[in-house]
């Protein structure tokens, strides 16, 4: 009885003892073999191993701490999308726009119709034949004493024009008498008022030549490419109707740079030449720097008479760009008339060098019919309009 208690004892004992073995075995076996302890270093500037591994470990749980930081739930902003390369002549018409920015906050090119007339600098292109033509003129016609209308240097912002115009037209404003005066865009608008075709044929040829210009380039051929669509779309007698009725702005070079206007017009090619000088962005338009115009070397008229005056004892002008962010008083119409959802002017300015899409031209043309009514909601036809009154002949 007492052998077998003691037998028994004796099992129970070598199965803790193998368990605990079997225990120890595999906590060796996950952890790896336990590491000989290291003689006393001699020199304390030496790490031990422990110490060594303790450090890689610390240095290891930063690394973990630092990538937990990276997957923070807060969205970090995305990177600067990279800027669109622009071509030499793109940036050169940004840098002429900046300059004609910088001689409108000057206060040259917006001056009242008189301080134009008598500043010495502007240049008035009448020959002796133009000037007797003008006084034949008076005396066939009347003259009206309501106010007449200047548009601005635009680029390729034509569509505000035109919108703008076609209210105008639609409410009488600008009838078959009524003077006009433009700078680049604005000159060829009035060309194209002056011509008796509608706002809508103008506003679908400007999506044509958008379009030429958006499949074959805008830069160095829009000279040829305007010519080509202006002698399609204006009349033969397309300097009979400008003749005396319309001002084109035109920069003439010399020893600095001078305002031309001109009003008098042999031919239809004489017109269309007049409003291509008239927006004439040097190294932009053509690959040349100027263009000759009546054997005088000119380039676009926005620079010094960025609104010219009309014939009018009254000018409203009308300007694509904010005016009060170019620094000008007293502009009819602009954006400024609705200031709110507004393109900024980094955008127009990018408009007017490269066509925007058929869907930014209809919006475009939108936003000038807009600001005109505003307009003429503080000025109404009947208090503006004044009646035609005879003028004195010789």
């Amino acid at each position: 009885m007492l052998r077998a208690r003691a037998r028994g004892l004796l099992v129970g004992r070598r199965r803790d003892l193998m368990a605990s073995l079997l225990s120890s075995s595999s906590s060796s076996s996950a952890s790896g073999p336990t590491p000989k302890p290291s003689p006393p270093s001699t020199s304390p500037s030496l790490p031990s191993a422990s110490a060594s591994a303790s450090a890689r470990a610390s240095r290891f749980r930063l690394l973990l701490a630092r990538a937990a930081a990276r997957r923070d739930p807060e969205p970090s902003p995305p990177p600067p999308a990279p800027e669109d390369k622009k071509s030499f002549a793109v940036r050169t018409g940004e840098l002429f726009l900046g300059m004609t920015a910088m001689f409108v906050r000057a206060g040259r090119g917006t001056a009242p119709v008189e301080e134009v007339e008598d500043r010495e600098g502007v240049i008035w292109e009448q020959r002796p034949e133009d000037v007797e033509a003008e006084r034949q003129r008076q005396r066939r016609e009347l003259a009206t004493a309501s106010p007449g209308f200047s548009f601005s240097a635009a680029g390729l912002l034509f569509p505000y024009h035109i919108g703008a115009a076609q209210y105008l037209l639609e409410k009488g404003y600008i009838t078959e008498r009524t003077p006009l005066a433009g700078s680049s865009a604005g000159a060829i608008i009035c060309a194209v008022i002056a011509s008796g075709n509608t706002m809508q044929e103008a506003l679908q040829v400007t999506k044509i030549l958008a379009e030429n210009c958006r499949s074959k380039g805008t830069a160095f051929r829009l000279e040829a490419v305007l010519k080509n669509v202006l002698e399609k779309f204006l009349p033969d007698d397309l300097h009979i109707r400008c003749n005396g009725r319309i001002r084109v702005a035109i920069t003439q070079l010399s020893w600095r740079p001078t305002g031309l206007l001109v009003d008098q017009f042999d031919s239809k090619e004489d017109v269309i030449n007049a409003v291509i000088t008239s927006s004439f962005i040097p190294g932009y338009l053509a690959p040349r720097p100027a263009t000759f115009f009546r054997n005088r070397l000119c380039i676009d008229g926005g620079l010094t008479l960025f609104m010219p005056p009309t014939s009018a004892s009254e000018t409203v002008r009308i300007c694509a760009f904010p005016a009060s962010r170019l620094g000008l008083q007293g502009i009819g119409i602009s954006p400024d008339c609705n200031p709110e959802n507004r393109a900024t002017p980094r955008q127009l300015f990018n408009w007017a060098l490269e066509p925007a899409e058929d869907e930014v031209l209809d919006k475009l043309y939108e936003l000038g019919y807009q600001d005109a009514a505003v307009w003429a909601e503080q000025n109404p036809a009947e208090s503006v309009m004044k009646n035609e009154l005879p003028l004195a002949t010789d």
